[in-house]
């Protein structure tokens, strides 16, 4: 399966379903999406310029507070829930109200979060590379053992020492990692 890194933490699954999380991008994703997921309530994690600009088929779900704050139509999900194949996990993203993160076959969005709760079966993770968290992440992912970590949600113009840091902290660690530049994708296996 195809998973393309879209910047800042825009994610695009080419799966069963076309799915699009926390589309604030800064490149464009390839197709339309069925169904686009948002983490929380942060402007970086949401266009209204892209949602004013998708068919109304799209199916739209996120926390409630998220929903609320964009005024938009979607539909609230809250950790627990699945939908379509997509597992609502729970998550704690500084500074926000109410967030979650997502697992579909086997990749994890953790939104801007630090906090990984146990699942299993976890392949890819786009993880945030905050540096006060490294060593949290770090655990995190010997914890769930996943086959490859991205860091996303950085500026790979003025931000990319973030990413590089955690990027050498994996490295030290043994845990596979990749740094992507917005536009490049992945295989999920």
């Amino acid at each position: 399966m195809k998973v393309r890194w879209l910047g800042n933490a825009a994610v695009e699954i080419f799966g069963e379903k076309h799915i699009l999380i926390d589309p604030n991008f800064t490149v464009k994703p390839e197709k339309e999406a069925d169904i686009v997921l948002l983490t929380h309530e942060h402007d970086d994690h949401f266009s209204p310029e892209y949602h004013s600009s998708i068919k109304k088929d799209v199916e739209l779900f996120g926390p409630k507070t998220t929903l609320e704050k964009f005024d938009l139509g979607g539909k609230t999900v809250e950790p627990g829930d699945e939908l379509e194949g997509i597992k609502v996990l729970d998550c704690d993203c500084y500074g926000s109200e109410e967030s979650v993160s997502y697992l579909y076959q086997g990749i994890l969005h953790s939104g801007d979060s630090a906090y990984f709760p146990e699942v299993k079966e976890v392949k890819l993770i786009f993880t945030a590379c905050f540096p006060d968290y490294h060593e949290d992440y770090i655990s995190a992912f010997k914890r769930l053992d996943p086959r490859m970590v991205i860091p996303f949600h950085y500026d790979p113009k003025d931000g990319l020492e973030d990413a590089e840091g955690l990027k050498e902290r994996m490295d030290e660690e043994g845990i596979p990692n990749k740094l992507l530049e917005p536009g490049d994708h992945v295989e999920s296996q």
